[in-house]
């Protein structure tokens, strides 16, 4: 039986000004590089809020500033990390899983090994070849079922990137399909036909 899930890790998206508010920015030179910083006033509590960093020149700045504005159009920061959207969307990748088994599986999957090896990656950086490379590293340190519920959470959160318009398809999919299907028959006698067939005697 799965053990019971404990809380996953989490980190707080970076904010983004909301879509239609004015923004301002400025630039200051400093000893170890640029600091671009971006102001606006939240429409809803009235707080000023800011928004810094620090980039090697003025075209990295001008690229920090058309990422917020892309942002803003998105309504969240297209430049997060994996970490940062799984605490952004909840349990939402786990919808119509049962949470007391399958649902507890994938979410240790989710902490134990997804989070932990992609988990400092901005989204729209993950890559297939990213996770062709993870998922080889897994497969040589665990077993297939342990493989398949590391897999499908990964799956599930990175279908919700794309139904939020961060990502336009999901680069997880193939290489699972292919990993799945390959570890499926993982420990069987080399005699023995897939799919449970016996061979005929003659």
């Amino acid at each position: 039986m799965p053990r019971r899930a404990e809380p996953q890790p989490t980190a707080e998206p970076k904010p983004v000004p909301p879509i239609g508010v004015k923004v301002s920015t400025d630039m200051e030179r400093r000893s170890y590089g640029i600091r671009a910083r971006a102001r606006w006033t939240d429409p809803t509590t009235k707080r000023r809020v800011i928004r810094s960093e620090i980039v090697r020149d003025e075209a990295a700045a001008h690229a920090f500033f058309d990422q917020l504005r892309n942002s803003s159009t998105k309504g969240m920061d297209v430049s997060m990390t994996l970490l940062e959207f799984v605490t952004s969307i909840g349990d939402r990748w786990a919808r119509g899983l049962d949470p007391t088994s399958t649902g507890e599986t994938y979410g240790y999957g989710l902490k134990l090994r997804v989070l932990p090896a992609l988990g400092h990656l901005p989204v729209t950086q993950i890559t297939a070849g990213i996770i062709d490379r993870t998922i080889d590293e897994w497969e040589q340190r665990h077993g297939a079922s342990t493989i398949k519920n590391t897999i499908a959470p990964l799956v599930r959160v990175l279908d919700e990137a794309v139904r939020d318009g961060l990502i336009q398809i999901n680069p997880a999919k193939n290489r699972a399909k292919r990993s799945l299907n390959r570890n499926a028959f993982r420990g069987q006698s080399p005699n023995t036909p897939p799919h449970g067939r016996t061979q005929s005697r003659t």
